[in-house]
């Protein structure tokens, strides 16, 4: 039996082609980022949205691949409370923080730990109807 691999459409080779062309007139640097954001994100896929999330992140002093890397915490598909809420109950998780019993940590009000606490250490970057959210301490 003789299997043939699928054949790639036309427009999906030049998209490849474009996408090649785009990211080789970059410098070094920005290739970096690119390849860093490509790496850890989920939602970011074409040359467009690459430069623009590239853009917004500049206004919130990320500019380089190292500082990405370390400012970056996570994406959560979405915008709104429940993206925030969702984040802060998953990093207190993280960080070790558990509430016994159960019937005790389901009155927990994550949207006003997001708003009281968390929200000072963070950035919920909303970008293309998801949310990414950085560290504000990764200079440190």
């Amino acid at each position: 039996m003789t299997t043939t691999s699928p054949k790639l459409s036309a427009e999906f080779i030049k998209e490849q082609e474009d996408f090649a062309a785009w990211y080789d007139a970059k410098s070094e640097d920005m290739q970096a980022l690119i390849d860093e954001i490509s790496d850890r994100t989920s939602y970011i896929i074409d040359e467009d949205e690459y430069d623009a999330f590239i853009d917004e992140l500049d206004s919130y002093g990320i500019t380089d691949a190292e500082t990405f890397a370390d400012a970056y915490y996570g994406e959560i598909e979405g915008t709104g409370e429940r993206v925030t809420t969702e984040f802060t109950e998953q990093l207190c998780e993280e960080c070790g923080y558990s509430i016994e019993p159960d019937f005790i940590a389901n009155c927990i009000d994550w949207s006003l730990v997001w708003y009281s606490a968390i929200r000072y250490d963070f950035n919920a970057v909303e970008f293309k109807g998801n949310t990414y959210f950085f560290s504000n301490n990764y200079w440190g």
